[in-house]
């Protein structure tokens, strides 16, 4: 579990990070203090987890094996980043800004990396994280609209679009993980796949609708209330977007522990 978790409060807020690049100005330093903070925060719990779990030098079932004491520094290296990231927009250091959210990025990307065995699990986790990021990210900022009255609405607009790609994105590679030979070598991953169409294959399935159909379910709504400018609206249905995808991407992070499957 401490493994399920640290890879998902990664995953989260390395998304949440690299969301941030889409999102302007206007917004406020509120927003960006806001979401700086939340992945210094999910960063940090992770850490913890993981610590709690395999100590500082790693053991039997550390993610990573060998890396585990980079993927920990890795990880650390962000979390210090994206807490000078959120003081530099508290104290006004321009300048700083995005060479911290840059650099605190590319951190946890050495960290996905490291985290992840093979290149489709490398895959799976990028674009999990890309998902994840979007989702939390237009939520958020479908909030601030009662914050920052004269935020333009291409700001929504622009993370609608980023979030309709990247459920396609994900849609894409588990459509490939489930019917391609992404699972092969993998034993147990080879009976959650046999089991896609009995009973065995339950959390599949869970991770096919939560993760997926639900959320690609909301989209036109998503896209038409923010076309009218209901910013109020779309925030509701992106709640209710952002726990499905939540939910799917907890299922999927389960299936990729417990059964070695990079969905």
């Amino acid at each position: 579990m401490s493994t399920l978790f640290f890879l998902f409060l990664l995953h989260l807020a390395l998304g949440l990070l690299l969301a941030l690049l889409l999102v302007p100005r206007r917004a406020g330093p509120g927003f960006f203090k806001l979401c700086s903070a939340l992945a210094v925060f999910m960063m940090a719990c992770g850490l913890w987890l993981l610590y709690r779990r395999f100590g500082s030098t790693g053991g039997p079932g550390a993610p990573g094996g060998t890396t585990y004491v980079a993927l920990v520094w890795t990880t650390a290296a962000s979390l210090a980043l994206s807490a000078l990231l959120n003081r530099a927009w508290h104290l006004g250091w321009r300048r700083l800004q995005m060479p911290l959210l840059v650099g605190a990025a590319a951190s946890g990307f050495g960290a996905l990396l490291l985290a992840s065995p093979n290149p489709a699990f490398a895959a799976a986790d990028l674009s999990s994280t890309l998902l994840l990021g979007t989702a939390t990210a237009a939520m958020i900022l479908g909030h601030w609209y009662l914050v920052v009255l004269d935020l333009p609405i291409a700001a929504l607009r622009r993370l609608t679009v980023a979030l309709i790609a990247t459920l396609v994105l994900r849609g894409v590679w588990v459509g490939v993980a489930v019917v391609g030979p992404v699972h092969a070598g993998f034993d147990e991953a080879r009976l959650v796949a046999s089991g896609l169409w009995s009973a065995d294959g339950i959390f599949v399935w869970m991770r096919l609708l939560f993760g997926l159909a639900g959320p690609l379910s909301l989209v036109w709504f998503i896209w038409k209330t923010v076309e009218i400018r209901s910013t109020q609206s779309a925030t509701g249905i992106l709640y209710v977007q952002l726990f499905l995808v939540l939910a799917g991407e907890l299922l999927a992070k389960y299936l990729r522990v417990a059964a070695g499957y990079p969905l």
